[in-house]
């Protein structure tokens, strides 16, 4: 519709008698925000255009992700600082194509296959995206509306309609109370991608099965006038019918569309150009491009009327204070403590929003919960509680392998019971096969806080034997030297950021080598470690310090894309004194040195430095390219003139469900030449 037609009924938005009596009393009006995936992200652009224009509903109805961004719109949030928001967060990394992913207390492994043990009872590991990472983002994304609420929609600023589709008939429902977050992911359980949400009696899916552009709810809710903002996709004229995809990708859009709702002459439909965009495609530059693309249409499609009216901010609605009640699911008295420790509830009568929103946020960081719903209810300054809970999978397991063609074959299987005997307790354990190293490691992990910090106490045992690689001089192997080993830690870890892990300790070694022979030792030891959403490790700083030996080691290898080009800069630096063999260094680590073989150069001091291009060439397949410069050396300092190599390594690779296939070729300074063949990711 055309500006001219928001024009007729300029006063659309205008507010009630009270606010200036220059302005007629108006129909009541209603923002309707469709589903349509990460399209739905132009919705942002719209809601900048109305703060900007003082056009202020009465309603705000949204579906799938119209839902969200509606619910933080009505929850006081302005259209800037949700936009903030959408290009700060890591949304992305929240949607993945199918890839298991092993619990965090196995270290950073990646599976081939996951089974778990639920609700469902035994089933292989198939969500398609981490939903205790979704519901956390949701809770905390929503806690300030949801406590302003506490129970009832038309609490908030402006009030609110969720909707999603019961499964059992496809019947629309309209969501206006209960935990605001909760009917925020039940509209937005998209089928095959995210599972269903239980409220009450009824399981719910995506709201736009039934509804996805929800205008017959705005109606019903008593909305005369309506701005329509339609994110959703039309149907392609150039399809290819003979691509199974392409065919999937279609029937997904018949899925999501319903006949057109019938708009009158006051009524506003803003359509944003997104047509192409792909439903779960959060990038970065693709969010920014959506939210322009919004603001665009409704510049266009909007006029100002004639009384602004602009948003009140959620700051200036008071918060509750004061905690009446908490009323928990039903477990055992270790379990429930160790849910009010999470989520930073336990021992409070005094609501403290910042740690709650935290706590919230971190809870896939947990993974204890698939969801935590707060279900907040109370008056005035007090809030009382009632949580619902949906438990992760008590008991996983998971296997992996992996194969490279100089340390021969290898494979991981590793089991986590998040209560075990039936307490907050985590037990795990690892047991890892290869042909040059085998361990058997277990472990014990409970939550528990300190003030406002959330520690995990952790105790870890391992034995191992593994045979180190030896080389000459002049770059010939030799017998590979027989080493044993048991390791005891005690110690605390810590999630200090999104993906990052600190780990603190006391650490005990006992070992076998042929050159001291038996020796054992204790002291302190702490490790940090960064991974991706994957898993993949980016950063590692270890350190310990022992009555027979010292060790320091970092590392850091993130992976940057321009483009659809990626570097990753590969960067080590280790130093040592009296290290046994098996934990000297080998220069370039895992990955070793471009030109070398795996475990050549290897001593108690190392510098290396390398950057990977990888450049798509079709589909899954890659052209990589190392190149690196680096030194190894047994005493002396850290940085020498002497010993420096150069090298470079080339070849084919491809990102696969087991990790990365890689097929390569490389050439060091020195006469050195090495062919490397890997399949899934070492560890």
């Amino acid at each position: 519709m055309h500006a001219a037609a928001f024009v007729a009924g300029a006063a659309l938005c205008a507010p009630p008698r009270a606010a200036a009596q220059s302005c007629p009393t108006t129909p009541r009006t209603a923002l309707v925000l469709s589903g349509g995936g990460a399209k739905g992200l132009a919705h942002i652009g719209v809601l900048r255009t109305l703060d900007s224009l003082g056009i202020r509903p009465d309603l705000v109805v949204g579906s799938s992700m119209g839902a969200i961004i509606g619910a933080m719109y009505a929850s006081g949030y302005s259209g800037r600082q949700i936009d903030s928001l959408a290009r700060a967060l890591p949304i992305g990394d929240l949607f993945l194509a199918y890839q298991p992913h092993a619990p965090q207390s196995l270290g950073p492994l990646q599976p081939l296959v996951v089974w778990e043990q639920g609700e469902r009872g035994i089933a292989l590991q198939s969500a398609a995206v981490r939903e205790a990472d979704v519901a956390g983002l949701i809770s905390a994304a929503l806690l300030r509306g949801n406590l302003i609420a506490r129970g009832d929609f038309n609490r908030l600023p402006i009030p609110f309609r969720a909707v999603a589709t019961d499964l059992q008939d496809r019947s629309t429902v309209v969501l206006d109370s209960g935990d605001l977050a909760q009917a925020v992911r039940a509209s937005l359980a998209i089928p095959l991608v995210f599972s269903p949400e239980r409220i009450g009696d009824r399981v719910l899916g995506d709201g736009g099965l039934s509804a996805n552009i929800p205008v017959a709810v705005a109606r019903a809710a008593g909305a005369a006038r309506v701005i329509v903002v339609d994110a959703t996709e039309g149907l392609s004229d150039s399809t290819d019918f003979f691509s199974p995809l392409a065919v999937a990708d279609r029937l997904l859009t018949f899925l999501f569309r319903q006949r057109p709702a019938l708009l009158g002459p006051g009524d506003v439909r803003i359509r944003p150009a997104v047509d192409g965009y792909a439903s779960l495609d959060f990038s970065p530059p693709v969010v920014a491009r959506l939210i322009g693309l919004g603001r665009a249409a409704a510049d266009t499609a909007l006029s100002a009327p004639a009384c602004p009216r602009p948003l009140a901010s959620s700051e200036s609605w008071a918060l509750p204070w004061r905690i009446g009640a908490v009323v928990q699911p039903p477990g055992s008295p270790g379990v429930r403590r160790g849910l009010l420790r999470t989520i930073g509830l336990l021992d409070r009568d005094t609501l403290d929003v910042p740690l709650l929103r935290r706590r919230l946020r971190q809870l896939g960081e947990s993974e204890v919960y698939q969801e935590v719903w707060l279900h907040p209810t109370g008056d005035l300054d007090s809030v009382a509680f009632a949580l619902g809970v949906r438990p992760a999978p008590r008991r996983v397991v998971g296997l992996g392998v992996a194969y490279d063609n100089e340390l021969g074959g290898r494979m991981w299987i590793g089991a986590v019971d998040r209560a075990l005997a039936g307490v907050a307790f985590e037990g795990s354990g690892l047991l890892e096969l290869g042909e040059l190293r085998r361990e058997l490691k277990v472990g014990l992990r409970r939550n528990y806080q300190l003030g406002r910090r959330l520690l995990t106490p952790t105790l870890t045992l391992a034995i191992a034997h593994e045979t180190v690689r030896q080389f000459d001089s002049a770059g010939a192997e030799l017998p590979g030297a027989s080493t044993r080993e048991g390791v005891g830690f005690l110690g605390v870890e810590r999630s200090i950021a999104q993906g990052w892990l600190l780990a603190l300790g006391a650490e005990g070694r006992l070992w076998r080598e042929p050159a001291r022979g038996d020796d054992a030792t204790i002291g302190g030891t702490v490790r940090v470690l960064a991974t991706t959403h994957t898993g993949e490790p980016i950063a590692r700083v270890e350190g310990s310090w022992t009555g027979a030996y010292r060790r320091a080691l970092a590392e850091l290898s993130p992976t940057v894309r321009l483009g659809g080009l990626r570097l990753r800069p590969r960067l080590r630096a280790a130093w040592g004194d009296s290290l046994p063999l098996q934990l000297a260094f080998p220069l370039g680590g895992d990955d070793g040195f471009p030109g070398l073989d795996l475990g050549d150069r290897r001593g108690d001091h190392e510098l290396m430095a390398g950057l990977l291009l990888a450049q798509p060439i079709k589909g899954p397949l890659l052209f990589r390219i190392e190149g690196a410069v680096g030194r190894s050396a047994l005493g002396g300092p850290l940085v020498n003139g002497r010993g420096w190599l150069a090298g470079v390594r080339a070849g084919l690779g491809a990102e696969t469900p087991v990790g990365p296939v890689r097929f390569e070729y490389g050439v060091a300074t020195g006469g050195h030449d090495a062919v490397f063949v890997r399949l899934g990711r070492w560890f």
